[in-house]
């Protein structure tokens, strides 16, 4: 059986909000009663949670990842087109002003 993590969000009479993370949904759902009668609480509610990772870590799992693919799958190495090869003037005047 899978547990679901809970995050209960208390809304305050002020406006506030506050949030309280649970072990599980069940003890979120049992623990609404309580907090609800508190004088200064609105209303609170239970919603499933995710592990704590931030999205910093997500985006570098997935760099990782991407860079050990670009490690292993080299392309080759990348020569360009001899200038006596091509047919076209102009492309050949341009490779030779990007040369330097």
């Amino acid at each position: 059986m899978t547990v679901i993590k809970a995050l209960m969000v208390i809304t305050m009479v002020s406006g506030g909000e506050y949030t309280a993370k649970l072990p599980s949904m069940e003890q979120c759902m049992k623990e609404i009663v309580p907090v609800e009668s508190q004088i200064d609480v609105k209303s609170a509610a239970c919603i499933p949670r995710t592990e704590d990772r931030l999205p910093t870590e997500v985006f570098s799992q997935i760099m990782d990842t991407f860079l050990m693919f670009n490690d292993r799958d080299r392309c080759g190495d990348y020569y360009p087109p001899r200038e006596e090869l091509l047919e076209d003037e102009d492309v050949r005047d341009i490779l030779r002003l990007n040369k330097g």
